[in-house]
């Protein structure tokens, strides 16, 4: 079968090969046997390519990837809740670029008929969006929540969930050709990124108390979000795609008494979760009845990952279509 491994870490596109493995062979009593549908190219596994994540692989060669979704081709005959057919999300950091895996049962669960290639992007994105919304502030329906990258993947999935939870949003993009397409999606106020956000935000939201900001971006935009709270408001860092240092003003720190907090999804007390595994089921719902969207920008097969990575480092979601029923 087709996988994509690495036998050193570098540069994605000169380190990813396309190789040829074993078949899994059959599952075990308490395994499935899946075969991957779609996995997308996330920017925590590119940074596992080039060496620079807290998780590594064990060893090298490895297979690469860390989320997909995948159809179950065989089960193991103590395994009871799943059938042949079944649609199933792969397990956090799975070798998602191969054609089949092996996989325990437990854990897995039936997704909803939906677009795979939306349900292919559930590990990572809703779990984060929803632990962010409820690990660090004590939010009521009818609460405020501002954040960056509304248009990132976690940005959407915060939009759909807050909406489900009851909170408003304002999301903060850098484009002003989003502010439409978010407002469609559910945030109940965009605003483009730059001067006197916190002016801006004031005004949009009738000078809201806002008790969280989200910040995917880090720099001077996660700056800009501090500065929008509320006193004694949480500034919650989960990303920072500006690759630019976490920055909150002194003012804010010292005389507003704004607290920095961060996240990330597979620290000990979030990985194995049960609000996580039950994010992921929300966000199944969420996308098959039509509120959870992220725009996907191509689809490379395994054999084209060269054009793939490239594409993904410069910008949209991309993803590897790998065995498509």
């Amino acid at each position: 079968m087709k996988a994509l491994q690495i036998a050193r870490h570098g540069a994605p596109h000169e380190v990813v090969e396309l190789v040829d493995l074993p078949e899994p062979g059959a599952p075990k009593p308490e395994e499935v046997l899946v075969a991957v549908e779609y996995a997308p190219i996330n920017v925590s596994e590119i940074l596992r390519i080039l060496g620079q994540y807290p998780l590594l692989p064990r060893s090298l060669p490895a297979v690469v990837g860390n989320e997909g979704v995948a159809r179950i081709v065989a089960v193991g005959n103590r395994v009871r809740g799943l059938k042949v057919e079944d649609r199933v999300l792969l397990p956090a950091t799975s070798p998602a670029w191969s054609e089949r895996l092996l996989l325990p049962a437990a854990g897995l669960f039936a997704l909803p008929a939906a677009d795979p290639q939306q349900l292919a992007m559930l590990s990572i994105n809703p779990p984060t969006a929803a632990l962010v919304l409820s690990e660090y502030v004590d939010l009521k329906p009818g609460d405020w929540v501002i954040q960056n990258a509304g248009n990132s993947g976690v940005g959407r999935s915060v939009i759909a969930i807050a909406k489900y939870r009851g909170l408003r949003t304002v999301s903060v993009v850098r484009r002003a050709e989003l502010v439409d397409e978010l407002r469609a999606a559910g945030s109940d106020v965009v605003l483009v990124d730059g001067p006197d956000l916190a002016v801006r935000v004031a005004a949009a939201t009738g000078k809201a108390s806002i008790k969280l900001a989200l910040d995917g971006v880090a720099g001077q935009s996660g700056a800009a979000l501090a500065g929008a709270l509320a006193p004694g408001g949480s500034l919650v860092v989960y990303s920072f795609m500006s690759r630019q240092p976490v920055i909150v003003s002194g003012t804010d720190l010292v005389f507003r008494n704004i607290a920095l907090r961060g996240f990330w999804l597979y620290a000990p007390q979030f990985r194995d979760s049960p609000k996580a595994i039950d994010a992921m089921k929300l966000g199944a719902r969420l996308i098959a009845e039509g509120k959870l969207t992220v725009p996907v920008a191509a689809r490379y097969p395994l054999t084209q990952a060269a054009a793939a990575l490239g594409h993904a480092l410069k910008g949209g979601k991309v993803l590897f279509q790998i065995s498509p029923q």
